[in-house]
């Protein structure tokens, strides 16, 4: 198989899709920065702040990449922003040096994300020697409900 150079086959993209091409580099260039996953960074998640100590507050703009073709945010974009929120919850509230993974994930969906924003909201329910529960509200700018997820996750060290 003999394709043209990297160069040349993003020359050709739409400015659509240089746009993203643009956006990854952007990703790749902010993990040396702020040590983030790759996703987390490509998906634009930042941290916000929160008048509720017990409460870790992130959120990510919904931009067309991100869209099915009915401008809703995919379901799956949608799980993993709640994944990543829960997870960097237990990052902020667990003791350095901490290791965890996720073990099991439900999901449900109230509302179609749309909107300009998706604020994730999550909460420690339980924590039991090596096992944590966690639960997370998604909702959009407008202040609807979009999801509500749980996840168990196993300490790992």
């Amino acid at each position: 198989m003999n394709r043209p150079p990297l160069q040349d086959r993003i020359a050709a993209l739409s400015e659509r899709g240089t746009g993203i091409v643009e956006k990854t580099v952007h990703a790749l260039e902010q993990m040396k920065e702020n040590k983030y996953p790759f996703l987390g960074n490509f998906l634009q998640i930042v941290y916000e702040p929160s008048d509720d100590p017990e409460t870790f507050v992130c959120s990510m703009p919904i931009t067309p990449d991100i869209q099915n073709p009915y401008r809703i945010v995919y379901g799956g974009v949608t799980a993993t922003l709640a994944d990543m929120a829960m997870a960097w919850m237990l990052e902020h509230q667990l003791e350095p040096g901490i290791k965890f993974v996720t073990v099991d994930m439900n999901i449900q969906y109230h509302h179609a994300g749309t909107g300009r924003r998706l604020l994730a909201e999550a909460r420690l329910v339980s924590r039991a020697r090596d096992i944590l529960q966690v639960s997370c509200r998604i909702s959009n700018d407008k202040g609807s409900l979009v999801a509500a997820s749980t996840a168990t996750f196993m300490q790992l060290t």
